[in-house]
């Protein structure tokens, strides 16, 4: 096992720390302990330390009950991060730059101790769309929600992210703590303004006297970030212990594309990021508009009909001429004309290379995995594509073809349906025949102004009720 293994004795293809682990100083705590923050953060934090340019290790915590722990410490929180090539390319890289890990639904106060601490300098978040309670209609946090409704009552005890970041932040003011860095790492619009309203919102009502305190001392930077790392399936570690003789129960398999574009607000006092790879722009807006409405929309775009039509992984979805070009030629087309400008930056060829990394079988993620939570994902990649194309007179058929497909699916696998909103959306698609506004409204298009979309929305879940998905994508390629 990792955790037990001399270095020297492991197979010379598999590249070992260069940096003393001992020597690290905690100061950055991470919440929401994943496969993706351990392929990405983690790794560009890993090459500075390669690099000696910085002694900085992270402090994990989890907010919702898991595993991870017994894993994580068996293996003293050291794992191996295989990156993959589309052609078979393997890249092994044991990273060891976490120092520990709190189960912070047990241990609140280790917690938040851990977070107002003055040696904590950074924080950092993956704890996906719905972790954040935040309603993207309103653009304000869900006060119904239960976990925002506890922490409200009982903010001393919080159960919400958000309420154990402003907790931490409110012990922070009280002891005079200096500047502080939070940065979202999840696939939202605009993240860190998403992640600062929702945590003045929270103080406004929770902790009122530190919110001039939170607008001078704590900065919440943009970032945008990409590495496409599927859930760990048994038969990689098995594969690596056959090929490497190395067992790593924390195995990491991911691509091996990287990306992670991040504002300089905040970033004096912070390692030096750009020096692992990092793009620090003042443009991060355009970028994560690119990323989130291509790569997460296109994602989601292909899971219900791929589903719909008998398939498991991603990489086999795309094998299928008539999903591919659907995706390619008609989704991601009709979407790029929406997003902002890049100079010099080249959209088509990113499309392609996304159909190229989609397709990698030796980093295929499940097509389950990718349906969970459409209404939030609808919401914020889907939606303001779709608006924009009504605003500029754009193309839009296949964007409307995309969320009738995803209505038929509810309708046909409710059992399989894995979202926040699964009771409405079940209900909503029951009434669609006669009243699309319940559906529409879920995901951001209440309002008379998208009234217009309603029968051709109607007319392809008819035609792919009565035709077949295959039909219907067919239709986009004549």
């Amino acid at each position: 096992m990792l955790g037990n293994t001399d270095f020297h004795s492991l197979d010379s293809r598999i590249k070992v720390p260069s940096y003393d682990r001992s020597a690290l100083k905690p100061h950055i705590v991470h919440l929401g302990l994943g496969h993706f923050h351990r392929s990405q953060f983690c790794f560009y934090l890993h090459q500075l330390l390669e690099q000696g340019v910085t002694d900085w290790g992270i402090e994990e915590i989890d907010l919702v009950p898991s595993h991870t722990d017994e894993i994580a410490k068996k293996q003293e929180y050291l794992y191996t991060l295989c990156s993959r090539d589309p052609a078979g390319g393997r890249q092994m890289t044991v990273i060891e730059c976490i120092l520990g890990y709190t189960k912070g639904w047990e241990d609140k106060r280790q917690a938040i101790a851990l977070m107002k601490r003055p040696l904590t300098k950074l924080i950092t978040l993956t704890i996906t769309e719905k972790g954040y309670c935040y309603d993207n209609h309103t653009q304000a946090l869900d006060w119904q929600h239960p976990l925002l409704q506890h922490d409200l009552h009982s903010p001393q005890d919080p159960q919400s992210a958000i309420g154990y970041l402003s907790l931490a932040l409110f012990e922070r003011c009280q002891e005079n703590r200096e500047k502080l860095t939070i940065a979202s790492c999840d696939n939202i619009p605009s993240n860190g303004h998403v992640l600062k309203r929702c945590i003045l919102q929270y103080c406004s009502k929770a902790f009122p006297s530190i919110v001039p305190w939170i607008e001078q001392k704590v900065a919440f930077p943009l970032s945008m970030v990409d590495r496409i790392t599927p859930s760990t399936k048994t038969e990689d570690i098995q594969f690596v212990e056959k090929e490497y003789g190395l067992r790593d129960e924390w195995l990491v398999v991911s691509e091996h594309f990287l990306q992670w574009v991040i504002e300089p607000r905040g970033l004096d006092g912070l390692p030096p990021f750009e020096k692992a790879g990092a793009l620090v722009t003042k443009d991060v807006e355009a970028f994560e508009t690119m990323k989130i409405r291509l790569l997460n929309g296109s994602h989601s775009a292909l899971a219900y009909p791929a589903l719909l039509s008998g398939y498991t992984y991603v990489d086999e979805a795309l094998a299928d001429a008539t999903l591919r070009s659907f995706i390619r030629d008609c989704y991601m087309r009709e979407v790029g004309e929406t997003l902002l400008p890049i100079p010099g930056y080249d959209f088509e060829a990113y499309k392609d290379q996304l159909i190229e990394r989609f397709s990698n079988p030796y980093c295929s993620d499940t097509l389950l995995r990718l349906a969970q939570d459409g209404s939030k994902k609808f919401a914020n990649a889907l939606v303001p594509a779709l608006k924009t194309a009504l605003e500029k007179g754009l193309p839009h058929k296949a964007m409307v073809c995309t969320l009738a497909l995803w209505a038929h699916f509810i309708r046909k696998h409710a059992s399989l349906v894995d979202d926040q909103a699964c009771e409405a959306l079940i209900k909503a698609v029951s009434l669609l025949e006669s009243d699309v506004k319940p559906f529409f409204g879920l995901i951001g298009l209440a309002g008379e102004q998208y009234d217009v979309l309603q029968p051709l929305f109607q007319s392809y879940l008819a035609l792919i009720e009565t035709e077949g998905v295959k039909h219907v994508l067919t239709h986009f390629q004549s």
